[in-house]
């Protein structure tokens, strides 16, 4: 692989760090002011809340930071066909955005938990909205993810602001996903923007048929997402109805810092991508050089920084709680060592769908929802938070194999 190739690819991992970065990392910096002006029970509230935005997020990106960047990348020197892409899946998610509004109303009616913090629900689908008009993936796809890095370092450094201004006591707990979703909403509109003046788009207007297409080209891969965003965040629902708002919130500090760690694991796969569907379509022997190069050195840097994680449990927890909590130090060291399982699973996958090979994607990770699924109602009622984690752990290593047995058996 060309030197050149290798610093471009530096550039968008460090753009993309940036970006992903500020968009996880900063809100659990603020975390510890956040507990103590609102309580570790109050973030629990907070925590539950952001897995519906989450969800509903995901239902409104669609699939579209996987398929929209492989057609980007596969036609990036063709600018009137690119323009179409970009117009076409705008379009896309911000009706898609429009139904997942109407879903949190019905919920907020029906649903005991929702009505009881509507504003906190209301107020935080700001997030969702931001997240549709972000356009990252086209970004991506053009491999020039440094453009749009400023943008979402500044709407970070405004939610920070804000919530150190205007978070003072419990009753402001509701603004904490108001204050995220408005960072996400400034910086969509700017990305675009730029993909605008960066690109020389030309304005088109979306046809139905063309929607439909995006549509149905995305549902699996919405599918997948959803199943992976269930196994991850299904897990403060289930502890939630066994256990109560502080034992969440405990949980909660030692997920996000496991959170963060695999954010790590998000942010290098989005990178290398759009390569792997170049590098895929000339054969095993091209991919496997590729991997060699790329992958062996960041699996070492990740096992290195778990460890870290692992050893230096108790001031991490410590820094982030204000206190010690046998608990969440436990939590932590649990959960520790998941992302190395998550990042053996990057080049299966990885390959599986720059292959097309979508359906066999889908079918690991919807069994690995439900096999998180009965560990957790087996396990949480035993050992309440702890139960949690090994669930997790049980879930991760169930799909890491799932899915390099369906590339050994498609591939290889």
């Amino acid at each position: 692989m060309g030197t050149h190739y290798s610093s471009r690819l530096l550039s968008n991992f460090i753009a993309l760090s940036i970006i992903q970065g500020t968009n996880f990392l900063l809100p659990i910096l603020v975390m510890p002011f956040v507990i103590k002006r609102v309580g570790a029970d109050g973030f629990g509230i907070i925590a539950v809340a952001q897995v519906v935005m989450i969800y509903l997020s995901t239902i409104s990106d669609y699939g579209f930071n996987l398929t929209a960047t492989r057609d980007v990348a596969i036609n990036r020197d063709d600018k009137p066909k690119i323009s179409r892409i970009f117009y076409t899946v705008l379009a896309s998610k911000l009706l898609i955005t429009v139904a997942s509004f109407l879903v949190l109303l019905i919920m907020i009616l029906f649903v005991p938990l929702f009505r009881s913090n509507s504003t906190l629900y209301l107020l935080g689908f700001t997030y969702v909205l931001g997240q549709s008009l972000m356009v990252c993936w086209f970004f991506q796809g053009m491999e020039k993810m440094q453009y749009i890095t400023v943008v979402t370092l500044l709407s970070r450094v405004v939610f920070v602001l804000l919530v150190f201004a205007f978070i003072r006591d419990r009753d402001d707990k509701k603004l904490f996903l108001l204050f995220l979703g408005l960072g996400n909403t400034v910086a969509g509109l700017l990305s675009i923007y730029l993909a605008h003046r960066i690109f020389g788009l030309t304005v088109f207007r979306p046809r139905r048929a063309d929607i439909r297409h995006e549509l149905k080209e995305g549902w699996q891969i919405t599918l997948s997402n959803l199943s992976i965003n269930t196994y991850l965040y299904i897990n403060v629902f289930v502890l939630r109805l066994f256990t109560n708002d502080l034992t969440v919130g405990y949980y909660s500090i030692a997920e996000k810092i496991f959170f963060a760690i695999r954010q790590i694991l998000g942010i290098y796969s989005q990178v290398i991508y759009p390569r792997v569907c170049q590098v895929a379509l000339q054969g095993r022997k091209q991919v496997t050089g590729f991997f060699k190069e790329i992958y062996l050195p960041f699996l070492a840097l990740v096992v290195a920084g778990c460890c870290i994680v692992f050893f230096f449990s108790g001031p991490i927890v410590m820094v982030f709680l204000g206190s010690h909590s046998t608990l969440a130090v436990l939590l932590l060291r649990l959960l520790a060592f998941v992302p190395v399982i998550v990042c053996l699973n990057i080049p299966a996958y990885q390959v599986l769908l720059a292959l097309n090979h979508k359906k066999n994607y889908l079918r690991v990770l919807v069994t690995g929802t439900m096999v998180n699924l009965a560990a957790n109602l087996a396990l949480v009622n035993i050992w309440g938070a702890v139960g949690t984690a090994i669930a997790i752990i049980i879930t991760e290593l169930f799909i890491t194999t799932g899915l390099n047995a369906e590339l050994y058996k498609k591939y290889y």
